[in-house]
């Protein structure tokens, strides 16, 4: 499923859209958290969250990548404007000067870094249950180990 087609107009929905994965991270550490957690339970629940916020990390990779073609396509707009209706002839570095201060290429980078943020949060939950897979894992062959040294 894509995101994109669910922005709307002008990318009218693209608020709605950030604020349900915003609140979707509101309960990752406690997702997260191993402790109080029985083993078996800690195990069987982590596949199914590591692929829950895996999943949306591509959705919003997908959204990351939709904005920076946003933000070139302004760039080259504005760059043809520069070079095309200026009323004198400015160098390549000028009308990148005078493009990185348009509003229109600034509110196409608010937007751009607003999802990117977002998506790199998604990154580093998806990473934290990488990590947490190989703590369980670890603690499951102690556990083990500790079992077969057990005499009868």
């Amino acid at each position: 499923m894509s995101l994109i087609g669910d922005l709307g107009d002008n990318n009218k929905y693209l608020p709605n859209i950030l604020d349900e994965y915003e609140t979707a991270l509101d309960g990752v550490k406690a997702n997260l958290a191993i402790k109080g957690k029985k083993l078996e339970h800690a195990n069987r629940e982590h596949a199914t969250w590591q692929s829950y916020y895996d999943e949306r990390r591509i959705e919003l990779h997908t959204l990351v990548k939709h904005f920076e073609i946003q933000l070139a396509k302004v760039r080259g707009s504005l760059f043809r404007q520069y070079t095309e209706n200026f009323s004198r002839e400015l160098n390549d570095r000028q009308k990148e000067q005078y493009i990185n201060h348009d509003d229109e290429f600034l509110k196409a980078s608010g937007i751009y870094l607003e999802v990117k943020d977002l998506h790199d949060r998604y990154v580093g939950v998806v990473d934290a249950y990488r990590s947490r897979g190989f703590a369980l894992n670890n603690i499951t062959k102690i556990r083990v180990a500790a079992l077969e040294d057990v005499t009868i």
